[in-house]
């Protein structure tokens, strides 16, 4: 069974359970992937967080049960909200009326997802050139001094606060990596993402700060994609180039689950007035 299948097969175990609590280390356990894979994997192909899927799943057949005429605070509580009025503002949140008010509603619940390997290569007839053919390459283990922010903008913040720290430590030249990280439900529905980011560093340095970790970070193969110039449209670019590193892997036949910790990194590069971004999906 390729990892598709494995994540199909977890996305109609979810449909099965959505009146029961769900958690990303529960879905991730079905799947047979670890946390951090199984994050990245299910962003990729439904574009949107497992929780935040499970949230608008929950919600529509929610829309069904009140449009059948059952009690709002049977269905709150069908669905995992501790209250009618909980359970009203986040249906309000998203279908933009109150359940009272949609008791004659014509709503069509969205069919389940049926995943595809396939990605788009055409976004409105232009090739997208910006994105490389994928090779397979390694990664040596390595000793990384670790950052992690959930904000609103953790990518900008937590990069900010490791390039302080190798400034100040006259580390220079270093690796650096950076990956998603899952939140949690409530820091989810505040519109926080998370994001940690590495750099590569020669020992484990005598002391840090308490916002920074050491790490030591086992050697892996990677599925390998470059991305030229990210940032000119990084909403579009960086997405489909994880798209089409998925569907590559998924092709292959690569099996991606294990009993080990693996990370999808992303390493921004500099090469004259060019910028470029490798991204590495784990393999082995």
């Amino acid at each position: 069974m390729n990892y598709l299948e494995c994540l199909q097969r977890t996305v109609d175990y979810i449909e099965e359970k959505l009146k029961e609590p769900l958690s990303i280390e529960e879905c991730a356990q079905y799947a047979g992937f670890s946390k951090f894979h199984f994050h990245r994997l299910f962003g990729i192909h439904l574009d949107v967080t497992l929780m935040e899927y499970v949230r608008r799943r929950r919600l529509g057949y929610a829309m069904l049960d009140v449009m059948q005429g059952k009690r709002i605070l049977d269905i709150a509580l069908d669905y995992g909200y501790s209250s009618e009025r909980a359970f009203s503002r986040a249906f309000q949140q998203e279908f933009g009326q109150l359940p009272s008010s949609c008791r004659n509603a014509g709503y069509t619940l969205p069919p389940k997802p049926v995943l595809s390997q396939k990605v788009n290569q055409l976004r409105g007839g232009v090739t997208m050139d910006y994105l490389s053919e994928v090779s397979v390459s390694s990664l040596e283990s390595m000793d990384v001094v670790s950052g992690v922010k959930i904000s609103c903008n953790p990518e900008e913040e937590v990069i900010a606060m490791l390039t302080e720290w190798a400034r100040q430590k006259g580390v220079a030249g270093a690796r650096q990596f950076g990956f998603d990280v899952p939140v949690t439900d409530g820091e989810q529905e505040k519109g926080l993402r998370g994001y940690e980011y590495w750099i590569a560093v020669d020992q484990q340095p005598e002391s840090l700060d308490s916002k920074l970790s050491y790490k030591h970070v086992e050697g892996c193969k990677y599925a390998v994609l470059r991305i030229t110039e990210p940032f000119a449209d990084p909403f579009e670019r960086i997405p489909l180039g994880w798209k089409k590193l998925a569907a590559w892997v998924n092709s292959k036949g690569y099996q991606t689950s294990c009993n080990h910790e693996r990370f999808w990194l992303e390493e921004k590069l500099e090469h004259g007035n060019s910028t470029f971004m490798d991204l590495y999906f784990p393999i082995e």
